[in-house]
C-alpha cells in the first residue's frame, strides 16, 4: 500500500476518533470521510462498498439534521452514530499499515 493512502487511512482514523470524543462535529465528519476515501489510490471494490454503506448512515442521519434544522440529536440517534462510526474504525483500522507486519524492516541485531 502506498504512503499516499496510509496517510488517509490516519486521516480517517483521527476524524473517527476526533467526532467519537465530541471535538469533530457530524457534518465535519461526513465531509472528511468522503474527502479522504475519494482520494485514495488502490482501493479494493468490497471494502469501499462496505465503507460506503456505513458512512451513507452517518450522511442519513446528517441529512434528516438538517432537515430539521437541528444540531442535538436525541438517544437513539446518537446510538446509531457511534455504532457507524465504530464499524468505519474498525474498517480503516484493518487498512492502517503495522510495522510489525514488515519484519524485514526490523534491525535485528538491536535489542
Amino acid at each position: 500500500m502506498s504512503d499516499h493512502d496510509q496517510r488517509q487511512y490516519w486521516q480517517m482514523l483521527e476524524s473517527l476518533t476526533a467526532f467519537e470524543q465530541g471535538r469533530l462535529p457530524l457534518d465535519r465528519l461526513v465531509i472528511n470521510l468522503e474527502g479522504l476515501l475519494n482520494a485514495l489510490q488502490e482501493v479494493k471494490p468490497a471494502w469501499k462498498q462496505t465503507f460506503l454503506h456505513h458512512w451513507g448512515r452517518l450522511e442519513d442521519e446528517r441529512a434528516f439534521a438538517l432537515f430539521k434544522g437541528s444540531n442535538a440529536f436525541d438517544a437513539e440517534t446518537s446510538q446509531r452514530l457511534r455504532e457507524a462510526a465504530s464499524q468505519l474504525k474498525l474498517l480503516v483500522l484493518e487498512k492502517i499499515d503495522d510495522p510489525a507486519d514488515h519484519p524485514q524492516d526490523i534491525d535485528w541485531t538491536k535489542s
